[in-house]
């Protein structure tokens, strides 16, 4: 197989494990998980998905996920794959004009591709690695997705929670 078939083979099943999320219109302000086992890690690969009008990095778990995605054993639950209606998606939750300036610059800046990277999770505003909780010990930030102007593509982004409350991003509770 070229690099190419490669490549397409490796964002289709990374595309499979992102049809099984269901996204929030709300930014969420969370621990991390493995993209395919829901595990909660503080470090992950990354890996970069540029494909199905999808556009984010996805992290893989070392423990069971990566290995498995890399010799092609991994397991994804089919069932749990979700449409989502793109049309309407992102009316619930408005992000001022800043904001959404902001993800377009951050966005801009992303790899189409990427070599897989070992890291912690860090902030798309700073670069900064994100804080942990000291209560539960997970490294936590916003996971704001959010949808670019083509009208179809998905983007998930993560922020601190100062860098967010200065882009005006506040959790649903936070509004409450």
């Amino acid at each position: 197989m070229d690099t190419s078939s490669q490549n397409i083979k490796e964002q289709e099943i990374l595309l499979s494990i992102v049809e099984t999320w269901k996204p929030s219109e709300y930014p969420e302000y969370r621990g991390f998980r493995c993209a395919n086992c829901q595990q909660y890690k503080n470090e992950a690969w990354y890996h970069w998905v540029n494909f199905g009008n999808y556009r984010l990095p996805i992290h893989m778990c070392n423990d069971t996920c990566e290995k498995e995605f890399n010799n092609g054993t991994i397991k994804i639950d089919g069932s749990k794959r979700q449409t989502v209606d793109r049309d309407n998606f992102g009316n619930k939750y408005l992000f001022s004009q800043e904001s959404l300036k902001r993800f377009k610059e951050i966005v801009a800046l992303w790899p189409t591709y990427e070599e897989p990277k070992l890291k912690v999770y860090t902030c798309d505003n700073c670069g900064n690695d994100l804080d942990i909780d000291p209560i539960d010990g997970q490294r936590k930030g916003y996971h704001v997705w959010w949808k670019q102007n083509d009208g179809k593509t998905l983007i998930e982004l993560h922020f601190h929670k100062d860098c967010g409350h200065k882009l005006g991003i506040y959790s649903k509770e936070e509004k409450s």
